[in-house]
């Protein structure tokens, strides 16, 4: 039972059996789940591949046990190997602060979100790069979107005092090397969008840039304002800030207040936690992207996914039962690492990544193999939980009648009904009477809801099976199943496709089929009809009916 140690922290291992599940499959899940979890492995999960049939609800309400949850496939997807914990910047940050924050994680990308965490876009090294070759064009070289706040952060500034400090405007800044009466033309010029006047001691320039209703006054290399245009400014609430550096330099670090929302991409590649990775693998080495963002429900960054996340040598970790073959597993196995396998039927074509213990043995039901476990760790399983292997034991044997059924399952049913408190023939009947009824479903649902496909050489076989009480109930809905089975037949593009009805009273089979009918003739079958053949003393699909056929191929 090599699944980790008892108690660690580990990735989710999922049992889980076939699709289209049975009860055997439900339940031997359930089972063994809840053996490993009593054993102390707690990140062990029943899971299943399929919706759960008429019977086996009955059986799951009888004993109070919630069905596993649904595992549409094991493929691994983006929230797999993303990096939840991402870095991300928000969109009111300076490019200053920006430029920190990529510098200081060596960033080539970083996703943007508002306040609240929905992600609004990213900035790459080519989007900062595009933000300052702006400056190379005079209509846009000299504007600012900012906060009077992030410009004095930016040019490390001495506020005097401030107005509006925090509000995001979008301004120009003016650059006070001019004579007044050119400077008051640029003023008057830029008096609808609000300037950032730039001058070192030049007092003039600083007052008209005052009366002019400039929205700061930066004066520059540590220079301040006389008192009287300080107390003009107050009185205008224009902000006055002193600088440390010469004009130029402060002019370049003014533009590093600019709002990160001016810079960042809104049509930035991003990828849900869902999406497939080998897609989004495909996606990103074709293009180029050093990363992505992950945004999930209602546009919050979940994460990022980068580079290094691709390498991560990851697979969904799963146990199989009551089954061994690929072609009957959940979907994306290949891409999953198989870790045990319980099972009672032929051992189809399986490949692992590694020795891992693989227990296929001759009995009626996987839940004979589980309730020997129990027994061989003496954990003596919960009264529902033998319930339910009880009842799976019953549903695959028969009743225990089904030339499948074995001493061992015999002594595992005596067990389970022993702690359960049940009678078996009379759990039994109620078991198979709960799924007898079957003119409440669709054709294509009685075909799939027991329901395997077998692949030998060039053939592909779907065979499902029902139980009824008595044969007038399939016989008004033969006409129906045979279009079903014809649609199957075409859609799963198989040689041939059956559905085992089983007597369960008289102990008998009739075989309805479609496709190479060449088969059931070597088989040696009567045939009732071109589409029917009469199985006397058949009940077993496993080892009545697939063998017999697959030699006939």
């Amino acid at each position: 039972m090599n699944t980790g140690r008892a108690n660690e922290m580990s990735q989710p291992v999922y049992v889980i059996g076939h699709r289209n599940p049975d009860t055997d499959s439900i339940c031997s899940a359930l089972a063994y789940a809840r053996l490993k979890q009593r054993m102390g492995f707690t990140h062990v999960v029943a899971a299943r591949a399929g919706e759960i049939n008429v019977q086996t609800e009955f059986v799951l309400r009888t004993f109070g046990i919630a069905p596993p949850f649904y595992l549409p496939d094991v493929k691994v997807r983006v929230q797999d190997v993303m990096t939840s914990e991402s870095r991300s910047i928000h969109t009111e940050m300076s490019i200053g602060d920006v430029l920190d924050f990529m510098q200081g994680y060596d960033l080539l990308m970083v996703p943007v979100t508002d306040r609240e965490g929905h992600y609004a876009g990213a900035i790459t090294l080519q989007d900062l790069a595009r933000f300052y070759s702006r400056h190379a064009d005079a209509a846009t070289s000299n504007r600012l979107v900012g906060s009077l706040i992030g410009v004095v952060k930016a040019i490390h500034g001495n506020p005097l005092f401030l107005f509006d400090e925090a509000g995001i405007r979008s301004c120009r800044i003016v650059v006070g090397a001019m004579e007044t009466e050119g400077f008051l033309q640029v003023m008057r010029y830029y008096s609808d969008e609000g300037c950032i006047v730039i001058v070192g001691d030049r007092k003039e320039i600083q007052l008209q840039a005052v009366e002019q209703g400039a929205r700061c006054l930066i004066v520059t290399g540590g220079f301040l304002p006389d008192e009287a245009i300080l107390e003009a400014a107050r009185r205008k609430k224009v902000s006055v800030v002193s600088a440390p550096y010469d004009t130029a330099t402060t002019v370049r670090l003014c533009h590093l207040s600019t709002s990160a929302r001016e810079v960042y991409s809104t049509d930035f590649y991003s990828v849900s936690p869902f999406h497939l990775l080998a897609d989004v693998k495909a996606r990103m080495l074709d293009s180029g992207l050093r990363g992505c963002p992950v945004v999930g429900d209602q546009g919050r960054l979940n994460g990022i996914l980068t580079r290094r996340d691709l390498l991560k040598e990851y697979r969904k970790q799963v146990i199989l039962v009551d089954h061994n073959e690929a072609s009957q597993a959940v979907p994306g196995i290949e891409e999953a690492e198989v870790m045990e396998v319980f099972d009672h039927h032929r051992i189809g074509s399986f490949q692992t990544l590694h020795p891992i213990l693989f227990v296929v043995e001759p009995v009626g039901c996987t839940n004979t193999l589980i309730t020997e476990l129990y027994q061989k760790y003496n954990i003596e399983p919960e009264p529902p939980y033998a319930g339910l292997m009880l009842s799976a034991i019953l549903s695959d044997t028969v009743i225990l009648r089904s030339p499948t059924t074995t001493d061992r399952d015999r002594k595992a049913a005596a067990y389970l009904a022993e702690i359960a408190g049940l009678e078996i023939r009379q759990m039994g009947e109620e078991i198979f009477n709960a799924s007898s009824d079957l003119l409440k479903k669709a054709p294509e649902e009685i075909i799939r809801t027991d329901y395997k496909m077998y692949e030998v050489k060039n053939h592909r076989i779907g065979i499902g099976q029902i139980e009824v009480i008595e044969m007038l109930t399939f016989e008004k809905l033969r006409g129906p199943l045979l279009d079903a089975l014809r649609q199957i037949a075409y859609n799963d593009r198989l040689t041939l496709a059956c559905l085992l009805v089983s007597d369960i009273i008289y102990e008998n089979s009739l075989l309805l089929f479609t496709g190479d009918s060449a088969v059931i003739t070597r088989m040696g079958y009567p045939l009732l009809s071109p589409d029917l053949a009469e199985l006397k003393g058949v009940l077993s699909r496993k080892k009545q009916l697939v063998p017999r056929l697959l030699s006939a191929l």
